[in-house]
């Protein structure tokens, strides 16, 4: 069985994120404490589990200083 297209594309975005994090040297702990965001969904989030809010994307690219559309390229 395939996986959703909308499945397919949290995948992408949390790769994207992670990617970005990373590059910033951020950790999951880091980002979330600056973000006031819950290290566990910003974990989840990465992994393609969750579907976070266009407020979440705002949040965390403002303190990771990157645009919004960064973090949703190739999706």
């Amino acid at each position: 069985m395939r996986p959703s297209k909308s499945c397919i594309l949290l995948k992408r975005l949390g790769r994207n994120i992670r990617r970005v994090r990373k590059q910033k040297t951020l950790s999951q702990y880091k980002l979330a404490d600056l973000s006031h965001i819950n290290r566990s969904y910003l974990a989840e989030v990465e992994k393609g589990k969750e579907n976070p809010t266009v407020k979440f994307l705002y949040k965390i690219a403002k303190v990771m200083r990157v645009k919004v559309e960064e973090l949703t390229e190739n999706m």
